[in-house]
């Protein structure tokens, strides 16, 4: 196979040779070698032994991994027609194919053969629990099910896959669609300057004049939080709700279509439901228990959920943002807030916005990682180009060794989906570095100052980066051991925004953008005592996108048979919703989280908040002994980042704190019970 498009085994690879026109036949090339690999197993006679059978199916696929890999990625980052259209006509024919390996009864029974055989058992170490993963992945896909069973399994594999990706292409073709265009400068009373300047930016490469605001988070959340003008904000609010809800953008019938495989999946494979299905391998291992999960937690953040509500109408009502007797209009919830935060505090998460340039946040985000962790990140020559010129590439090092390259690209354009993420695009193997991307959609530059972050996009950044390292630094030798159940994966990553808080850390970064002025310590003092504001009503909000994840997934007749999904989802979610002049519609035709993947985040949104309760509690090490103490960060990675797949999860985590999870290390880092 050559090295040449998307069969590239160059690391970085050269992404100018990547021509959509020439994906198709360039993909089913890597396809054909996988083929060839799987079968090559299929028929194996005596001898069977690890490296023929475990090790090979393991990484009969990498070339094809890649390759598809980086046709997913870009169009997710450069989207064009020709893009999209190459993978979506290769969208049923790779993912039918790996369907089928799971499937495949002969290849089953090659490795069980081998496993039955005198080194199948006296396997040891990562070697066991490869063999051990492999054969509960054929069992719980479906390999021993009826032909006609598996044929089924397969062609819903790539019906959702269809589905799902067509789904993620109305979000983003919505998102794009509305421009919130403003040529009175009155309008833009109330408005960070930075919000002004990314506005006008906008307007000139749209060819118009004035100021434009779009759907995308960098633009909408400025605009809701601070804009005075309510009727303006009301117009953007309801563009942004009802985002691929209606006309031809509409995900209504796909989201019913998706639970309806999904569902009719589970039941093929033996699973009274999709998250029974899902869940069988994580931490939680089944519905029922994450579903008491979300609901233990919701019913611990009800009543400051009540309280904080409370005070935002009797602060609003007493200030003029509210009639005495008026309900609150969704559209103005964000504004009277930002408002009471300010009241209460005195502090405008804006006034930070300066000590955040892009840069020195990174340069101090790779200094702390090496105090923890010893690794040593620079950035790195691009020779080869990426797919977008404000594209940058680092490398990660640690003990003469690269275990990475990672590319970023942190600034919105019409092509590429909104949001923040963290992908892994090549695997290390041997020598050859691990290749990975952290994309976001912050504020560009303008022409006289540099992309200035928020404390919350700081805190993304650094969540992105905890995922990158954790799966840089996974070090078995076993591919298939660098991956870790979903409701553990989000330890690394929210683990790392606890840097953010603490005045040393922000110290080493937090720097003024034109005078190198530290942040002040009575600005950070605000700051500090505000981290809890609001934090009940954050945290019913993620636990409402849990519930309804699990509810729908766990029983999805209610919602398939009920008049609307949205009316039948907003009666699970009443225990959430506060009482406005509105009901708020819900996320779900824009919830790319569930719906833009055959699986992604279905039946596993709680992992936020499962992950959330690990990462609170195992911080609480790091404060006793010191957040930037080298010891404590290197049993961190030894024990957590490394181990993948190796050990079972809860097993890691007792490993580090020498006990389970307290709960309660999230809840009174969220919510100020001292009132």
């Amino acid at each position: 196979m050559e090295n040449t498009g998307f069969l590239q085994i160059s690391i970085p690879p050269r992404w100018s040779e990547m021509n959509p026109e020439n994906a198709t036949a360039e993909i089913r090339s890597a396809l054909k070698v996988a083929q060839a690999n799987i079968e090559k197993i299929r028929e194996l006679n005596e001898p069977l032994s690890y490296e023929n059978t475990v090790r090979a199916l393991d990484r009969a696929t990498d070339s094809l991994d890649r390759a598809w890999t980086y046709l997913n990625h870009l169009q997710s980052v450069a989207d064009t027609p020709v893009l999209r259209d190459a993978l979506n006509a290769l969208m049923a024919e790779i993912t039918d194919f790996y369907s089928s390996i799971d499937l495949d009864e002969k290849l089953f029974s090659v490795i069980k053969k081998f496993a039955d055989s005198d080194e199948g058992k006296n396997l040891e170490g990562d070697k066991a629990r490869l063999l051990s993963e492999t054969l509960l992945d054929f069992e719980m896909s479906g390999a021993n099910l009826p032909q006609e069973k598996k044929n089924r399994v397969r062609q819903i594999d790539s019906e959702l896959a269809i589905k799902t990706q067509k789904y993620s292409e109305n979000v983003l073709d919505d998102t794009k669609r509305f421009t919130l265009h403003i040529e009175n400068e009155s309008e833009l009373a109330g408005l960070p300057q930075t919000a002004v300047a990314l506005a006008k930016k906008k307007a000139k490469e749209k060819g118009l004049s004035g100021w434009a605001f779009t759907l995308e988070q960098p633009s909408y959340v400025p605009f809701m939080t601070y804009a005075d003008s309510d009727a303006l904000r009301e117009k953007l609010w309801r563009e942004f709700s009802s985002v691929a809800s209606k006309g031809e953008f509409s995900n209504w019938q796909l989201i019913r279509e998706i639970l309806e495989l999904r569902d009719e999946n589970s039941k093929l494979l033996s699973h009274a439901n999709f998250a029974d299905m899902i869940l069988a391998r994580r931490m939680a291992r089944c519905g029922k228990t994450a579903m008491e999960f979300v609901d233990s937690l919701t019913e611990k953040f009800k009543k400051p959920f009540a309280k904080e509500w409370d005070e935002l109408l009797s602060f609003a009502r007493q200030n003029g943002y509210l009639g005495a007797d008026e309900k609150m209009p969704p559209w103005r919830i964000a504004y009277v807030a930002e408002k009471l935060r300010s009241s209460q505090y005195g502090f405008d998460p804006e006034l930070m916005r300066p000590y955040f340039p892009l840069e020195s946040v990174m340069a101090g985000m790779f200094k702390i990682c090496n105090t923890l962790y010893g690794l040593e990140i620079c950035e790195y020559q691009l020779e080869n180009d990426a797919w977008h010129p404000s594209v940058k590439l680092y490398q990660v090092r640690q003990a003469e060794k690269t275990l990475g390259l990672f590319y970023t690209d942190f600034f919105p354009r019409q092509q590429k989906r909104a949001g923040a993420w963290m992908n892994l695009l090549s695997q290390r193997d041997g020598n050859t570095p691990a290749l990975g991307l952290i994309a976001g959609n912050v504020a560009e530059p303008t022409e006289d100052k540099p992309a200035l972050l928020s404390i919350d996009e700081v805190e993304t950044l650094f969540h992105e980066f905890g995922h990158l390292i954790h799966f840089f630094m996974m070090d078995s030798e076993e591919i298939g051991l660098r991956e870790v159940a979903w409701d553990f994966v989000e330890l690394p990553s929210q683990i790392m925004e606890n840097w953010c808080h603490f005045k040393n850390c922000l110290d080493i970064f937090a720097k003024h953008w034109q005078t190198g002025e530290k942040l002040p310590d009575e600005l950070f003092a605000k700051y500090d005592a505000s981290r809890k504001f609001m934090g009940a009503s954050a945290s019913m909000r993620q636990l409402s996108f849990a519930k309804i994840d699990l509810s729908m997934h766990i029983n999805p007749q209610f919602y398939l048979s009920a008049k609307s999904i949205e009316e039948a989802s907003q009666e699970t979610l009443k225990a959430y919703a506060r009482d406005t002049s509105e009901q708020t519609p819900t996320i779900l035709p824009r919830f790319t989280h569930l719906f833009g993947d055959p699986v992604g985040y279905a039946s596993g949104y709680y992992s936020y908040k499962w992950a959330e309760v690990l990462d609170a509690d195992a911080f609480t090490r790091f404060e006793k002994e010191g957040v930037l103490n080298a010891e404590t960060g290197k049993d961190f990675a030894d024990k957590i980042l490394r181990v993948g797949n190796t050990i079972n999860p809860d097993e890691a985590f007792r490993n580090f704190m020498g006990r389970d999870a307290d709960v309660e290390a999230l809840v009174n880092r969220s919510v100020d019970f001292s009132e």
